[in-house]
């Protein structure tokens, strides 16, 4: 089915010693996300499709931005499991994501120029894309070498 999706993305960086230190010497994340500063806010909107499947829910859009080029997303999950959504993109980035609460995950992302490591431990998810059309995912990003930044993303489905 055809959708318009309104995309928001925020995030802030992490300043000191990476989340993923600070997480092994067992400090509550949130007692370390106080520490960030300086937010970034994006918002898009784009046109997609979305189908319910063999007991998968796929959403399907192409995003175009300066920094990422032409690119393909798939975010899918199991009806049975909504709470483990994963995201592949193809094109100008290439990278397989998956995002489950309180759990940490590695993927490769491929940006044309260079393959790097991302870190990803979730946070939060509320999947309430069947219902109400929404998605949030609170998580935070690690690249060895670079600060950690946390990242919310917001999710509105609208069917045409």
């Amino acid at each position: 089915m055809n959708c318009k999706i309104k995309i928001t993305t925020k995030q802030a960086e992490y300043k000191g010693m990476s989340i993923f230190e600070r997480a092994a010497e067992e400090l509550l994340i949130s007692e370390v996300l106080s520490e960030y500063d300086d937010e970034d806010l994006i918002e898009t909107s784009v046109y997609g499709e979305f189908s319910t499947q063999g007991g998968v829910f796929t959403l399907k859009y192409d995003e175009e931005s300066q920094n990422m080029g032409a690119t393909h997303t798939k975010l899918e999950f199991s009806l049975d499991a909504p709470e483990r959504i994963s995201i592949v993109r193809t094109g100008a980035i290439d990278t397989f994501m998956v995002y489950e609460k309180s759990k940490r995950s590695v993927c490769v992302y491929n940006t044309g120029i260079m393959p790097f490591e991302v870190c990803i431990f979730t946070r939060d998810i509320t999947n309430e894309l069947l219902e109400k059309g929404y998605l949030e995912i609170d998580y935070l990003v690690e690249i060895k070498g670079a600060c950690a930044q946390q990242t919310t993303l917001k999710m509105e489905v609208e069917k045409r």
